[in-house]
């Protein structure tokens, strides 16, 4: 008898559908607050091989917001709570760099209420499609915290540093037209239309060229760390690997052709 790797999850729903890996958060009571067992959760569902196999991961959130963050009253029953921040961060930051290292893009659908650890796992999304709703805070000063989950590195290089600085210092609620204008978001979806919406582009980009597509975040994330000439070495170095794959052949056949492409097939 197949065991089912998703038998033992309650904080995530895992699905899998035309190469799209989504990974749904189902804690609506709590509006997807991550305690240290969803961050345990998110780990094992991003280390599944169906997951590292897929075309596109499509995360998202139960209910009326996508996450607040840190579950509060998981930190209030805390006996010590900078061990517990340790354990639960060891867990969702290794979730991140997994979920950021796949060739897969990394689709994120946000409504309502997203703060501390939800706008880090916004931040980290390729393609982050928002609710009309939705309102983006970094709330770690008014708890006397820091960020975490990956805001403090991402959130100024998708917005600024000044608007960065705004959000956490300031505390300002940036709303779904701000989170357009500002860069964070990829695209504003008109209300009721964002599940939808975000499983259309989940499946456009997961019948795409997945390592075309995983080496391309790499470069773009690699060049805020090094030289232009670095850079343009590592492109040459890239596109030629490229041009090599059945991907590239079937890409540059179809565009002659005048034809869609159908790179690799998944289920």
């Amino acid at each position: 008898m197949t065991r089912d790797p998703t038998a033992e999850f309650s904080r995530i729903e895992i699905t899998w559908e035309r190469g799209v890996t989504r990974l749904h958060l189902i804690r609506p009571e709590r509006r997807n607050a991550i305690d240290l067992r969803l961050a345990q959760e998110l780990l094992r569902a991003a280390l599944l091989e169906r997951t590292a196999s897929s075309g596109c991961v499509l995360l998202t959130g139960a209910g009326d917001h996508f996450c607040v963050g840190g579950d509060l009253k998981a930190f209030e029953a805390a006996d010590d709570l900078p061990s517990h921040l340790m354990e639960v961060t060891s867990y969702l930051h290794a979730a991140l760099s997994r979920l950021a290292a796949m060739a897969a893009p990394l689709v994120v659908a946000a409504q309502g209420h997203v703060a501390g650890a939800g706008l880090g796992l916004a931040c980290l999304a390729d393609v982050l499609l928002t609710d009309e709703s939705a309102t983006f805070r970094s709330a770690y000063g008014a708890l006397g915290l820091t960020p975490d989950a990956s805001t403090s590195h991402l959130l100024p290089r998708l917005v600024g540093l000044r608007r960065a600085q705004h959000m956490t210092l300031l505390g300002h609620v940036m709303n779904a037209e701000e989170s357009e204008k500002w860069g964070l978001s990829t695209e504003t979806v008109p209300a009721g239309q964002l599940q939808k919406r975000a499983l259309e582009v989940a499946v456009e980009l997961a019948a795409g060229p997945t390592t075309a597509y995983g080496q391309t975040k790499r470069l773009l994330r690699s060049s805020f760390a090094r030289s232009l000439a670095d850079h343009l070495e590592d492109e040459s170095v890239t596109l030629s690997a490229a041009a090599g794959t059945a991907d590239a052949m079937e890409g540059i056949s179809a565009f002659s052709g005048r034809r869609s492409a159908q790179f690799g097939v998944r289920t």
